[in-house]
């Protein structure tokens, strides 16, 4: 019970996993008590679940200084809440129970983590401290080995971020320290001690020590997910203490380690800044009429595509509905807009929506793909060789036979002597000839329809790759004609009705390729299980004993030698055990196959309605995707306003500062005039009383 629910955890069924670790808690049986720590653990686990992998080196509110800085200024909060789980208030009261009954000393390390997390994340950091404390304290070396290595690793994190929480900064900045000493092997445990490398660069960026943050942030090597905010921050930090070449420095270095960032627009704009904390005006203006111009550029280039498609919501369906498991952004977007459109939330979860429908579309014709083949299984005569273990004792018995019907051959042939057999012996070679080729001038055919059905899905892969070409030669055309749009005089919307009409077709011929391969494979597994040769040779082995067995006793009445006669008798009495093992082997399949007729019949069943309610989801998400990707197109134009509203403003900054160097150099040279006139007046006066 507690391993299913770890396995529904993996696959992303938490409320399933939930009730599983519950029940296993109400089971008081010694062999479920083993497991109720670990699954009081999971609970806790589940009541904040874990941030998706990835999370720690997205770029957000904490790799924007300067967006951070305005939302605290207008008294907004920065801080990210915990996740939400799937236990409500009381079930997590009752867990919190729970934990507290184990005895601190016997708390298994899981136990330890999972609820000092939980605390943590809850606000409680004293209690949060002792709990995690008591897992890896903090005047005892964390160890590099042992099953429980990683646990200690993570409160030690853990414990830093409470003391840290509870402005403890010298604690916090201790058991930071303690951690970046750690040498782990496992590649989570890795990124952790990058993310304390991480925490104390910030913490000494807050407390202005730039040289400690700086070097905190070059431990970051650029093979860590995390380099790029490194840098980020590293280039805010000497910003903050004018070192404004090397804060450019690690900005260009950023640009060139990740030129499709989502914060690159961030990076430029605040490059710009800095040439302007420089003095440095023209560059600062190149800077900014650089920025303006590119996303002038592609607002203009967007807002015109809007404009001319309208409601392009069919055509956004009939992109979506061509390939709904590859659906990408790109699709529909030029490239350079793509960083801005990833900043768009509901642009994301459109698409990763699109791809879900159609990861979930597949999966299930597989499902069905295989569940026929499994039908036609069940539906075999032979039954004993769907299974791999029962198939080989079949196969052995069918070389039993051969080996017998040689003997047996032999034995005849011994007992004739120098006596012409006659009819007998030309019927014999007659049906020797059918049990080795059944089906006699088909005999061939079959085989041969084996390889015909191996050339068809050759074929059939080779038409699904001319699909797919077609698909990528309109996908050329629309970009050729959105970029020569100027010169083209064909109506607009004639032509997107005409490539949305193009993609349904594609998208149609994309499903007739594959039914003519399910079909294929249908036959292929038909070929299999119903083999008319397998068949066909069983009946001529029968009769073919028969014969032999009527030709000894021919031959035995005119006398029959004792030695043969005891072969002949031990041949007989090994063809019975064969076929009485055949029986047997037919009979055990039959018990296996019970059970998995009546849930074939089920899954069939679910399988349909499955299909049924996701035809129908399938319309409903290409439709809403397509309204999102709409809605986003004006977004982007939006957010591309805004970035050349942004370097707009940054060129006022530019202007407004050589206002401001030019005012302040007047008001310098007023300030030397006057002091120049002043001493022009003291030296008349001192000459005029002089000559007096």
């Amino acid at each position: 019970m507690f391993f299913l629910g770890d396995a529904l955890v993996q696959i992303d069924m938490p409320r399933w996993a939930a009730e599983l670790f519950s029940k296993n808690l109400g089971d008081t049986r010694p062999d479920a008590r083993r497991f109720h720590q670990r699954s009081v653990a999971r609970l806790f686990d589940l009541a904040v679940p874990r941030r998706d992998s990835g999370f720690a080196r997205q770029p957000g509110v904490s790799a924007t200084p300067e967006a951070r800085a305005r939302l605290e200024a207008v008294g907004a909060a920065v801080e990210a809440a915990a996740p939400t789980g799937v236990l409500d208030v009381a079930n997590v009261e009752r867990l919190g129970k729970w934990a507290a009954s184990f005895p601190a000393a016997s708390r298994i390390p899981e136990l330890r983590y999972a609820w000092g997390r939980f605390l943590f994340l809850q606000g409680k950091t004293s209690e949060a401290l002792a709990e995690l404390d008591g897992l890896s304290p903090i005047d005892i070396p964390i160890a590099r080995g042992g099953p429980d290595a990683k646990w200690r690793v993570r409160s030690a994190y853990i414990a830093a971020s409470a003391a840290l929480a509870a402005g403890d900064l010298e604690d916090a900045v201790a058991r930071f320290a303690r951690i970046t000493k750690v040498r782990p092997s496992d590649p989570r445990d890795r990124q952790i001690v990058e993310l304390s490398w991480m925490a104390l660069g910030r913490v000494h960026h807050d407390v202005s020590d730039t040289d400690a943050a700086v070097r905190a942030y070059q431990r970051i090597g650029r093979d860590s997910p995390f380099f790029a905010e490194a840098m980020y921050e590293t280039a805010w930090t000497l910003l903050r203490a004018d070192r404004f070449e090397q804060a450019v420095q690690a900005l260009d270095l950023l640009l060139i380690y990740d030129p499709s960032s989502p914060i690159v627009p961030e990076i430029k704009q605040l490059r710009g800044k800095i040439r302007v904390q420089q003095r440095d005006y023209r560059a600062a203006e190149e800077e900014f009429l650089g920025l303006r111009r590119e996303f002038d550029k592609l607002a203009t280039q967007l807002g015109r595509r809007l404009s001319a498609k309208g409601d392009a919501t069919e055509y956004f369906a009939a992109v979506i509905g061509e390939d709904m498991e590859h659906f990408s952004l790109a699709a529909v977007l030029p490239v350079g807009a793509l960083p801005v459109a990833r900043t768009l939330p509901r642009a994301v979860q459109a698409e990763a929506l699109a791809r879900e429908v159609g990861e979930l579309e597949r999966d299930l014709s597989d499902t069905r793909t295989l569940l026929a083949r499994m039908e036609e299984a069940v539906r075999a005569k032979d039954k004993a060789r769907l299974f791999n273990d029962l198939a080989a004792h079949a196969a052995g018995l069918d070389n039993v036979d051969d080996d017998l019907m040689a003997v047996e051959e032999d034995l005849i042939t011994r007992l004739a002597g120098d006596r012409d057999l006659g009819a007998a012996e030309r019927k014999r070679l007659v049906l020797r000839d059918k049990v080795d080729r059944p089906l006699g001038d088909k005999t061939d055919l079959q085989r041969q329809a084996v390889v015909r059905l191996q050339r068809l899905a050759e074929q059939a892969h080779k038409l699904d790759l001319f699909v797919s070409g077609m698909r990528a030669e309109l996908v050329a055309t629309e970009r050729y004609y959105e970029e020569t749009r100027k010169e083209q005089k064909i109506d607009h919307q004639g032509f997107l009705k005409d490539a949305g009409a193009r993609r349904d077709d594609i998208a149609l011929h994309e499903g007739q390729v594959a039914a003519l391969r399910d079909r294929i494979e249908s036959a292929q597994a038909a070929l299999r299980y119903e083999d008319p040769l397998r068949e066909a040779r069983t009946k001529a082995v029968v009769v073919y004993r028969q014969h032999l067995q009527g030709m000894y006793g021919a031959l035995a009445k005119s006398g029959a030698q004792a030695e043969v006669t005891t072969l002949w008798n031990r041949a007989q009495g090994l063809h019975a055990r064969a076929d009485k093992a055949r029986i047997d082997l037919d009979r055990t399949a039959g018990k296996r196959l019970d059970g998995a007729v009546v849930v074939l019949a089920e899954e069939r069943a679910n399988l349909d309605a499955y299909l049924g309610e996701l035809t129908g989801k399938r319309s409903d998400t290409k439709v809403l995707v397509a309204e999102v990707l709409a809605a986003s197109y004006s977004d982007v134009v939006t957010e591309l306003n805004s970035l050349v509203l942004r370097s707009e403003v940054g060129l006022l900054d530019v202007a407004w500062a050589m206002k401001e160097a030019e005012t302040d150099e007047i008001q310098h040279l007023e300030v030397q005039r006057d002091r120049e006139l002043r001493d022009i007046d003291r030296a008349i006066e001192m000459g005029l009383e002089d000559v007096e």
